[in-house]
């Protein structure tokens, strides 16, 4: 790691971009998961209405399937401590604070995220479900601006 990218994890502790004490919130917001809430039902309200009106109970089966990435949406977080960010999920994803060389924020309204490089060249994307989450992925990206 260069002595800049180390001073720079360095300062931004001092400025209070790492916070003292862990901050979790949910991956996905509220308006995200609440879509998805919307068409999940649908699709199963769909399934079930097509297993009992043709008598195909095979299909049945598909609902663990649009349930299980479901419940992954509804129950991910991400992490930020002392050592890093965090993201639990489908995908983890982890990035310490003394690997990034830049990051910024981006992503659409309903799922803003931080997108990070990290001084190896890896990209890492982690999203932001909560204003406290996106608050501190914009003081993460005013610490580690693209230099």
């Amino acid at each position: 790691m260069s002595a800049q990218r180390s001073g720079a994890a360095a300062a931004a502790a001092q400025d209070g971009v790492i916070p003292a004490a862990p901050l979790r919130g949910p991956t996905y917001g509220r308006a995200l998961r609440a879509l998805a809430t919307v068409i999940v039902l649908g699709l199963l309200l769909a399934l079930l209405r097509l297993a009992l009106d043709a008598d195909m109970s095979a299909v049945l089966w598909l609902a663990p399937v649009l349930l299980g990435p479901y419940a992954v949406l509804m129950t991910a977080s991400t992490t930020i401590d002392a050592e890093g960010i965090c993201q639990g999920g489908l995908l983890r994803r982890r990035v310490r604070w003394d690997e990034i060389a830049h990051a910024k924020v981006g992503g659409t309204p309903l799922a803003r995220r931080l997108n990070v490089r990290t001084i190896t060249g890896r990209f890492v994307s982690l999203r932001a479900g909560s204003p406290q989450l996106l608050a501190a992925f914009e003081r993460i990206a005013a610490a580690f601006p693209l230099r």
